[in-house]
């Protein structure tokens, strides 16, 4: 007979901070501070390559996040009492994965587009002289934005789990707590 599992896989709960923290930061620094900077400023080239790169990293972490939660024990999911907010969280949950893999992949098709690649990597050719101009760059941005309403939710629902409801949920995607 098994025990119950009472708290996330540690590998899930430190993929799950980091990429918070990663989607949060390439969020903030595509939104704000790329978006500031002119196409034709020198420095753009360097900036975007980190944005790129952190774009893929946030790829790659949330595939092996998945292959992670799939192949490792994890608690029962919480109930609320309230079966409808019970299923808005798993909902939540998937489109968290599915807007994430969204926003990376609208970023690629933006490069893509642009040759941004080559102009990143080769060090050949120009950036365009607007992002705007190109509706990759479009859904790239919505997808971002309704990735962070999405998060938002996240963020409500477990807030309203761990001091409304008082199930110590905190505890279950923490390294801390019993």
């Amino acid at each position: 007979m098994s025990a119950e599992v009472k708290r996330y896989h540690p590998a899930l709960v430190f993929l799950h901070w980091l990429l918070a923290l990663a989607i949060l930061g390439a969020i903030f620094y595509g939104g704000v501070i790329l978006g500031d900077v002119e196409n034709s400023d020198p420095q753009k080239v360097g900036m975007l390559k980190l944005h790129a790169a952190l774009g893929l990293l946030i790829l790659a972490f949330t595939i092996v996040r998945l292959v992670v939660r799939v192949t490792t024990p994890r608690p029962a999911p919480l109930v609320s009492g309230k079966p409808l907010a019970d299923k808005l969280a798993v909902a939540i949950h998937h489109l968290l994965y599915t807007l994430t893999v969204l926003v990376v992949a609208a970023g690629m098709a933006l490069a893509f587009s642009t040759n941004l690649f080559r102009v990143l990597l080769a060090h050949t050719g120009s950036l365009p002289k607007d992002f705007d101009d190109y509706a990759a760059h479009g859904v790239h941005a919505a997808l971002a934005y309704a990735l962070l309403a999405v998060i938002a939710l996240h963020l409500a629902g477990a807030l309203q789990h761990q001091f409304l409801l008082k199930d110590r949920i905190m505890s279950r995607m923490s390294f801390f707590g019993k």
